[in-house]
């Protein structure tokens, strides 16, 4: 679960800091797309495998609910990392061929 929160927080995190600060600009925070892809991805993998260990023990390890949590928090991770993708490529494409 750790994991799919650091991936949903990531980008918002960078949004912010380049909004409130004056170290990097909007487009620049685009960098914490792919930590937040990889955190996701990691939540997603480790919550399949924490609910396959709830399954070989027939319920009796705990944390089958953690499990499905984290791996619905590393989805939406996954959701934010590309659209965020799709929206800083738009971006880039309208700056640079309109004119």
């Amino acid at each position: 679960m750790p994991a799919g929160l650091a991936g949903v927080a990531a980008i918002p995190a960078a949004v912010v800091a380049a909004e409130l600060y004056d170290v990097a600009t909007l487009l620049e925070s685009a960098v914490a797309i792919a930590p937040a892809a990889v955190l996701s991805l990691l939540a997603v993998l480790l919550g399949r495998r924490g609910r396959l260990a709830a399954e070989r023990t027939l319920g009796r390890a705990r944390g089958a609910s953690l499990a499905r949590i984290g791996r619905s928090l590393g989805y939406f991770g996954l959701y934010l990392a590309v659209t965020a993708g799709i929206a800083v490529v738009t971006y880039y494409v309208l700056r640079e061929f309109a004119a």
